[in-house]
């Protein structure tokens, strides 16, 4: 037997089943690899099934800024314009959470916000793009 090995578009003979089962097995250790890297981050999955089919990750983050949103006065008022559904830029969001054209309102927690800057910076799921691009990033999500 003779194997010769041709390279990238070269193999155009190459057959449906030797294909599958490569696919197969890079499906495989993708998931091994995910699994590792989650590990790595210290969050913690919960089994449901034999695959992972579909994965969210939500950091706690956003439950802390819904949490403290209630206590922040500003906030609340904004709530309550629009819970009386007068005009106004902000809405709540089918989380709960207030939000000012679509981006998380900050409640005026100095922590909270700390957090958030730590978070963007310093998470390994996370690449610093630098000063300026990091600002455009959290001025899309947070207000």
């Amino acid at each position: 037997m003779e194997i010769i090995y041709h390279e990238g578009k070269a193999n155009v003979v190459a057959d449906a089943l030797s294909r599958k089962s490569v696919h197969a097995l890079c499906m495989a250790m993708s998931q091994v690899r995910l699994r590792d890297e989650v590990k790595r981050m210290g969050i913690s999955m919960i089994r449901k099934g034999d695959v992972v089919s579909d994965l969210t990750i939500e950091p706690e983050l956003y439950m802390e800024i819904r949490e403290k949103q209630s206590v922040d006065s500003r906030l609340v008022g904004w709530r309550a314009i629009v819970e009386r559904r007068e005009p106004s830029r902000f809405q709540i969001h089918t989380d709960g959470s207030l939000r000012f054209k679509g981006r998380w309102c900050v409640p005026d927690d100095e922590e909270l916000k700390r957090n958030i800057l730590i978070e963007a910076h310093n998470t390994p799921y996370f690449v610093h793009p630098g000063g300026d691009k990091l600002y455009k990033y959290l001025k899309k999500t947070f207000w």
